[in-house]
């Protein structure tokens, strides 16, 4: 019998083998975890100094730089030519504009010059014929011609641009009195100017009939550029106007054509009748913030167009009834305004107004019917509706004044309100003058200035009334019950 301590020892041994297992399982599973940890690290560090770390300086032999320095005198000339590519620099008829030492972007008087003049068109620009304008630039006492014995190639450059738009042509006419009483040899007067897409009659036959149009101004300016570029690190909204020299590989001054402010009515069509047309000449800098504004504006006016659609702007939002199976449209004033005294002398204003809109609803379309043309009944009917929308919304502004009156004080309105009414006042006031838009509906926008002026003078003259409810349906003693309300709150709570 095998003696109790060689048992026990060798018991002893087989727990020592099994005991060494797990620790051979811990240290793999942490040298497993240690590789993981520094794989992660090592991916971390990559991508943070992808994107975190500073940039590398480029190397100045890499960067490209103007090749002409601000305040440098040029000479211009301003070339206009039936061809595209233009090298008769020895045809005196052809030079419309000379100037000399014009500051480059010193954004002084002299840095800018204009000149009008008259140009006859030749037969063939009758004929919807093609004309460019050729401006080139030059330090002062260089030449433009490469023909020329001092010609200097990085002393001179230029850009051509065409002086006539092809549109489609104007529509006529043809409106008429609906009474009829259009005087005997009345002839019809045509549209002078240039038809709008929306203008298309898509009840006329055949294609449109696409005629020249001439742009009587010419704007052109030299972009305030000294940024030094990288060789492959120029900004793609950039690139495309960049002229490179080929040398050197650095830039000349990039000139624009500047087309921002010329409008479609002003555009001028040529036809055989016309024997000379306008032609407003102009050079000056443009900074180059505006020169990229005016980029991106006319990008997106194409990105519109390209899809056909029009700018989008404000919508309000309106809140569809459920409570029924079918979702329906429904307005009604506050529960406070309902109840309140305000509401009393709102319904008489809007009562005796709306006698007033009728009246003078009628007044027009009678007037307009009698002495104005119109292509059809149903335009006619149409613009009379579109006075009415005008009318309605003046009125819908007048109730106001009147319960003021009736009251004989002005209702509590808190200053972040007064703003809001003051922002949206003048606001349509400003586009009013910058885009283009029917008489009465510019007229239309002036109508919330003469209501606010006149709220003006009341909140001078009346006192305020905290009791009273204001159209926002809130009344000061409420704004000051909730601002105790929040105060004895906060009081609690230290407390």
């Amino acid at each position: 019998m095998a003696p109790p301590a060689a048992a026990g020892g060798g018991g002893g041994g087989g727990g020592g083998g099994e005991g060494q297992q797990p620790r051979q399982q811990q240290q793999q599973n942490g040298f497993g975890r240690t590789i993981t940890g520094i794989i992660r690290i090592a991916v971390f560090w990559y991508f943070a100094s992808k994107f975190f770390s500073p940039k590398k300086p480029t190397d100045p032999s890499n960067l490209i730089s103007n090749l002409f320095q601000k305040g440098e005198p040029l000479d211009m000339w301003l070339y206009i030519s039936e061809h595209e590519k233009f090298n008769d620099f020895g045809n005196e008829a052809s030079l419309v504009w000379h100037e000399t030492n014009i500051p480059y972007v010193t954004w002084d008087p002299e840095s800018t010059r204009t000149l009008s003049l008259k140009y006859y068109p030749s037969q063939a620009l009758k004929n919807n014929g093609s004309l460019y304008a050729h401006v080139f630039f030059a330090r002062s006492g260089y030449p433009p011609d490469p023909n020329d014995p001092e010609f200097q190639p990085q002393a001179t450059f230029g850009r051509t641009h065409s002086v006539v738009a092809y549109l489609p042509k104007s529509r006529s006419d043809k409106r008429k009195s609906l009474l009829g009483n259009t005087k005997e040899g009345e002839a019809v007067e045509s549209v002078a100017m240039v038809a709008d897409d929306a203008e298309t009659d898509s009840k006329d036959d055949g294609p449109d009939e696409w005629i020249a149009y001439w742009k009587p101004n010419i704007t052109i300016n030299l972009v305030e550029d000294f940024t030094r570029y990288g060789h492959n690190a120029v900004p793609p909204n950039i690139a495309p106007y960049l002229n490179i020299e080929p040398s050197t590989g650095n830039y000349y001054p990039t000139i624009f054509f500047n087309e921002f402010w010329l409008l479609r009515d002003k555009l001028i069509a040529i036809n055989e009748s016309v024997t000379e047309l306008p032609l407003n000449l102009e050079v000056g800098p443009i900074s180059m913030m505006k020169w990229q504004l005016f980029l991106q504006i006319d990008q997106s006016f194409q990105i519109h167009r390209s899809y056909g659609s029009m700018l989008e702007g404000e919508a309000d939002e309106l809140k569809i009834d459920r409570s029924g199976r079918i979702p329906m449209l429904r307005f009604r004033d506050r529960d406070s305004y309902a109840s309140n005294k305000t509401k009393e002398y709102d319904d008489i204003a809007m009562k005796y107004l709306s006698y007033v809109l009728f009246f003078l609803v009628a007044c027009f379309s009678v007037y307009s019917l009698m002495y104005e043309r119109h292509k059809s009944w149903y335009s006619w009917i149409l613009s009379s509706l579109t006075s009415c929308v005008y009318m309605f919304g003046f009125i819908m502004m007048c109730p106001q004044l009147f319960i003021n009156y009736k009251l004989k004080s002005v209702a509590h309105l808190p200053w972040r309100q007064m703003t809001y009414k003051f922002l949206n006042t003048i606001i349509d006031d400003l586009f009013a003058f910058v885009i283009k838009m029917p008489t009465l509906h510019r007229l239309s926008v002036f109508r919330d200035d003469l209501i606010f002026l006149i709220y003006l003078y009341q909140r001078w003259v009346y006192p305020v009334d905290k009791k009273r409810i204001n159209e926002f349906g809130f009344g000061g003693e409420d704004e000051h019950g909730q601002t105790s309300a929040i105060a004895d709150q906060d009081d609690k709570k230290t407390n």
